[in-house]
């Protein structure tokens, strides 16, 4: 074999290890994530696992808290609309964070379920406030989920569809 041709086998394989290579980091830090209801305008993501302190107004994917309606340990999307040190307050069933009203939770559920209020009060270290514009959104609104520790979240989230 001609050493010309050999430069170019060793200069593809060596090509084809880097890209292998960048493929699979790329694959460790980012993943593919579905919003399964109408909570949001959009139902795909692009999830930063690497990405697991969210600002406030990013998307942020999370593992819910047990709960009636939904799989044990469920990844959810929503929107971070509170930070820790942020005061949430609730008149009658309308919740504001941080004097930015951020809706109303509804008496009862889709299924005809009554719903549990969620928390209020200073938002403590390590938690966020998340929600999404839906009416129907399943959020921080409600004690079910209330405010995300660190520990559940999952990554900072970009929408894609």
């Amino acid at each position: 074999m001609r050493s010309r041709t050999r430069i170019v086998i060793v200069f593809a394989a060596a090509l084809g290890f880097l890209a292998l290579n960048a493929g699979t980091e790329v694959a460790s830090r980012y993943r593919f994530g579905v919003n399964e209801t109408a909570s949001l305008p959009n139902w795909a993501f692009i999830v930063d696992h690497a990405n697991r302190e969210p600002r406030r107004g990013q998307l942020v994917q999370f593992v819910a808290p047990d709960n009636p309606y939904y799989p044990h340990a469920a990844p959810f999307v929503k929107r971070v609309w509170g930070l820790a040190g942020d005061r949430v307050e609730r008149r009658g069933r309308e919740y504001y964070v941080a004097g930015r009203d951020v809706g109303e939770a509804k008496p009862f559920s889709q299924t005809g379920r009554a719903t549990t209020l969620g928390p209020v009060g200073v938002i403590p270290p390590g938690h966020f406030y998340v929600g999404a514009p839906s009416r129907d959104s399943f959020d921080s609104r409600y004690a079910e989920i209330g405010w995300i520790g660190a520990d559940r979240i999952v990554g900072v989230a970009e929408p894609i569809l």
